[in-house]
């Protein structure tokens, strides 16, 4: 093992000489007269322990040690003192000296068994600052790897998501980026009505699932050009059921291993999402004044996601090409909105929609559906 380095910092010789005599058989030692040339020697050894004097000229042995301390905080000190200078070592001692030694040496023993006390007092809060720190890093490691696994969670669960609104998009191809604009519209309003962040991301993550159950619709009532029949409508009108059924299924639970439980944080709870996904797509059809479908709720008994994602859904129907009808005039589309103001929809929700109107059209402007998909459908 390698042996630990002591610096004797005394302006006696004698002194200097005596105590290396002692102690170089089991430490290294150095040695010097002046505090100015001992803190030199700190900047470029590793020092475990310093022997003191703390009367010397030029810089008394505690303007050294303040000095020190500044340089390697864990080098044990012990003060060298003379009988006239023992008061002055015990008021070391209380600001933070680990020990003293007493002029003349007396007791070798004693001496060896201070340093030997102090270096192992050393040794123990080093390795409990190493225990604390490597303690921090696997904090800090553990963290990431959590936070890693979180972010791969919320990735999957939007992939989910994206992949539902796929497969609806393809069912009625005639809807373009619908979804997309639904969700952003429904974020938007989400915001305006001041719901928490997490909600808004609720709603907003939810929204392109609203019509998922119209995978379950055949095409031929789907893709009708032209006005539904009576018959046709109210098969129409199972979309929201199924769409419920589709995102509440947990047909598939026993065939997938339970997640690590440590995850935690905000907006990685896979089944609030699912959740309000499904409220959404069975409600959105409901209307304030109760003619709505599927269960013909009225006002407080339509959960406000649905009533959020309604707004977003009929203003952004109305001003699409559809292969039954041209795009409203953007006034068209709001005067609609104003005007169905507490008999299709609530009326907190179509004042949070008007307020932010710009963002919408700002949104509507950037996610417009191509030339291309507008002619395919007219």
């Amino acid at each position: 093992m390698n042996k630990q380095s002591i610096l004797i910092l005394d302006d006696e010789e004698i002194i200097r000489d005596l105590l290396e005599d002692l102690l170089i058989e089991k430490f290294n030692i150095m040695k010097t007269d002046s505090g100015y040339k001992a803190l030199e020697i700190l900047d470029n050894y590793k020092i475990d322990l310093i022997l003191v004097d703390i009367n010397m000229p030029r810089m008394n042995g505690l303007e050294f040690i303040n000095k020190a301390r500044q340089i390697e905080p864990d080098i044990a000190y012990i003060i060298i003192s003379g009988n006239r200078d023992i008061d002055t070592a015990i008021d070391a001692l209380h600001s933070g000296v680990w020990d003293f030694i007493q002029k003349p040496f007396k007791n070798i023993n004693n001496l060896n068994k201070v340093i030997h006390a102090s270096l192992e007092k050393r040794n123990l809060i080093q390795e409990n600052r190493r225990y604390k720190e490597n303690l921090e890093q696997m904090v800090k490691i553990r963290t990431g790897e959590l936070e890693k696994k979180n972010e791969e969670l919320l990735q999957s669960r939007n992939r989910i998501i994206g992949i539902l609104s796929r497969a609806a998009e393809f069912k009625d191809y005639e809807t373009g980026q619908h979804f997309i604009r639904v969700s952003q519209y429904s974020g938007i309003i989400a915001s305006g009505l001041e719901l928490s962040q997490y909600k808004v991301d609720l709603i907003r993550h939810a929204a392109p699932v609203h019509d998922i159950g119209k995978i379950g619709i055949p095409e031929s009532i789907l893709l009708k050009q032209g006005k539904l029949t009576d018959s046709e409508y109210k098969t129409m009108q199972k979309h929201c059921e199924y769409g419920e059924q589709i995102l509440k299924s947990r047909s598939l639970d026993n065939l997938i291993s339970p997640m690590n439980n440590v995850l935690h944080g905000d907006f990685n709870n896979t089944d609030d999402l699912l959740a309000t996904a499904a409220l959404i797509a069975k409600y959105h059809h409901e209307r304030i004044d109760g003619s709505g479908y599927p269960l013909g709720l009225t006002g407080k008994h339509i959960p406000l996601e649905a009533k959020i994602v309604a707004v977003s859904d009929v203003y952004d129907a109305i001003g699409s090409n559809r292969s039954y009808k041209k795009a409203w005039s953007e006034r068209e589309c709001q005067e609609h909105i104003i005007k169905n103001s507490g008999i299709h929809f609530d009326p907190d929700v179509v004042d949070a929609f008007i307020s932010n109107i710009d963002q919408i059209q700002e949104i509507k402007n950037t996610l417009m559906d191509s030339q291309e998909f507008q002619m395919k459908i007219i």
